[in-house]
C-alpha cells in the first residue's frame, strides 16, 4: 500500500511542479508584454487576426468512432483506469472500458502504463486499423459473477491481449495459462505400469470479447472459460488395471450489453445479460466401475442487468452524475444425490448500486475527479429443499444489506503528448485509512 501512495504522491508532485512552471513562464511573459505596450506610443489598431483553428486533442479517436458525449464541454477524453471507479454510466470512456469494448480503440496512437496495477497497453496503426497488444494479470480480469460471499482464489499469472479495432467492429483476445502433464512409464520382467497426470491451476483462462458500433447504440459481447479451482487428471495402468480420476472445475461464462453510450445526451444506460455454467464435480473410473459425485458448488447462473445514469449539476467547467447499476442473478444449483437423499438449492436477488461521479476543468492541464458509491443487497432470497425417503426438510433464508461505501478521487494532468493520472481510494469511515489505495496510470499519446 505505501509503495502505491508513494508513487501517486509523487506524481501528483511532479506535475504539480510542471504545471507551476508552465504557469510561472506565462505570468512573466504576460507581464513582460504589458510593460512594454505601456511605454510604447499608440498605435492605430491593426486588423483583427483571423481565429487560429483550435488545437487538436491528442486524446481524441479518430472521426469514425463512436463514443459517448457528455453533457459539458472538455471532458470527453480518454483517461485511465484510476478514473470512473464508481462505474458510472456517464463517464467518459477509461483505457479498460475501451479495450473491453475493442473497437473504440480505433484511430488510437498510444502507450499506457500503470504501474500500481500493473499493466501495459499499446495501440498502433491507422483509423483503418489498429493494433492491440496488453500485458496485464489474471487477478482484474476474470469474472466476478459469484454467489454471495463466494470467491474464486486464482493463482496470479501473467494475462496476454491481443486483437484489432476498426470504425465498425474490434475484437480481441485474453491468454493466461498455468498447465503441466506428467507421464511416467515403469516396466521389468513380467510387469509395465503407467501413470499420466495432467493439471491445470486455479486461474487459467481464456476470453475472447467483441464490441460494434449499430447507429446510435453500440453492442459489446465476450465468451470466457476459465479454470476456478487446480484440476488434476489422472490416469493409471497397472499391467492392464486401468483407472480414471477426473475432476472438473471450471466455469464458462459468456456477456452480452446494448448501450446507448453513442448518442447519450441527458441519460445513459446499458442493459445486459451474463451467463454463467459453473462446473463442480468428480468422476473415477476403474474397470467396469464409475462413480460420479457433485459438489456444492455447480450452479446455472442467469443474470439481467440494467445500469443508468443522468446529469444533476452541468456548467461549462464542471459536471455531477447520480447513477444505479442494477443486477438481478438468479442461482439454479445442480441436484446432489446421496443415496436416497437429494438436494436442491435456488437463489435470487436484486441487487443495486447508487453511484455519483463528479469532475471538474481546472484548466487545460487538469482535470479533478471524484466519486463515490455503494452496493446495496435489495433483497436475497435462499432456498434448500432436502428429500429424505419420505421426509422432507425445507429452509429459506430472505436477506437484505447496505454495504460499506466507497469513494476515490483523482486528477488528470495532461501536457503535449504526455499524461499523467492518478486517484485515492477508501471506505468511507475508516478513521485510521487503513483501506487506502492509490491508482497511477501514465499514457503517452500521438
Amino acid at each position: 500500500m505505501n509503495i502505491k501512495l508513494i508513487s501517486v504522491v509523487s506524481a501528483l508532485a511532479v506535475s504539480a511542479a510542471v504545471a507551476q512552471d508552465y504557469d510561472d513562464e506565462y505570468e512573466e511573459s504576460t507581464s513582460s508584454t504589458e510593460s512594454t505596450q505601456e511605454e510604447a506610443p499608440a498605435a492605430p489598431a491593426p486588423e483583427p487576426a483571423p481565429a487560429p483553428a483550435p488545437a487538436s486533442s491528442f486524446e481524441a479517436p479518430a472521426a469514425s468512432e463512436n463514443v459517448p458525449t457528455p453533457v459539458a464541454t472538455g471532458f470527453n477524453v480518454l483517461h485511465g483506469n484510476a478514473y470512473n471507479m464508481v462505474g458510472n454510466e456517464f463517464g467518459a470512456s477509461t483505457i479498460n472500458g475501451d479495450m473491453n469494448a475493442v473497437y473504440k480503440m480505433n484511430g488510437r496512437k498510444l502507450f499506457y502504463v500503470e504501474p500500481s496495477g500493473e499493466e501495459g497497453v499499446l495501440a498502433l496503426g491507422s483509423a483503418g486499423m489498429t493494433y492491440l497488444l496488453a500485458f496485464d494479470n489474471n487477478n482484474s480480469h476474470t469474472p466476478r459473477v459469484l454467489p454471495d460471499g463466494v470467491a474464486h482464489a486464482f493463482t496470479r499469472m501473467g494475462l496476454f491481449t491481443a486483437g484489432i479495432a476498426t470504425s465498425t467492429f474490434g475484437v480481441a483476445v485474453d491468454l493466461a495459462i498455468d498447465k503441466n502433464w506428467d507421464s511416467r512409464e515403469q516396466k521389468g520382467e513380467g510387469y509395465k505400469n503407467t501413470n499420466d497426470v495432467s493439471t491445470t491451476v486455479a486461474g487459467d483462462y481464456i476470453n475472447v470479447k467483441f464490441g460494434a458500433p449499430l447507429g446510435a447504440y453500440d453492442i459489446t459481447a465476450n465468451v470466457y472459460w476459465v479454470t476456478f479451482n487446480n484440476e488434476v487428471d489422472t490416469e493409471t495402468d497397472n499391467d492392464g488395471t486401468k483407472t480414471e480420476d477426473d475432476n472438473d472445475f471450471w466455469d464458462i461464462g459468456a456477456t452480452v450489453n446494448l448501450s446507448n453510450g453513442p448518442s447519450a445526451k441527458n441519460f445513459a444506460w446499458t442493459a445486459g445479460l451474463d451467463f454463467l455454467r459453473q462446473k463442480s464435480d468428480r468422476r473415477v473410473k476403474a474397470g467396469n466401475t464409475t462413480t460420479e459425485t457433485t459438489n456444492d458448488d455447480a450452479f446455472i447462473l442467469i443474470q439481467p442487468k440494467f445500469n443508468f445514469a443522468f446529469p444533476v449539476f452541468t456548467a461549462e467547467n464542471a459536471q455531477v452524475f447520480l447513477g444505479l447499476n442494477n443486477r438481478l442473478p438468479i442461482y439454479i444449483y445442480d441436484e446432489i444425490e446421496n443415496g436416497n437423499q437429494t438436494t436442491n438449492v435456488y437463489n435470487f436477488g436484486l441487487y443495486s448500486a447508487p453511484n455519483i461521479l463528479a469532475e471538474m476543468t481546472l484548466n487545460e492541464n487538469w482535470i479533478l475527479f471524484g466519486g463515490a458509491t455503494f452496493e446495496w443487497k435489495v433483497l436475497d432470497y435462499w432456498t434448500e429443499s432436502i428429500e429424505s425417503g419420505d421426509t422432507t426438510d425445507d429452509r429459506s433464508i430472505i436477506s437484505m444489506r447496505t454495504n460499506e461505501t466507497s469513494a476515490n478521487a483523482g486528477l488528470r494532468f495532461s501536457y503535449d503528448h504526455l499524461v499523467i493520472e492518478a486517484s485515492i481510494a477508501d471506505n468511507l469511515g475508516s478513521s485510521s485509512w487503513s483501506g487506502l489505495v492509490g491508482n497511477l496510470g501514465i499514457f503517452l499519446m500521438f
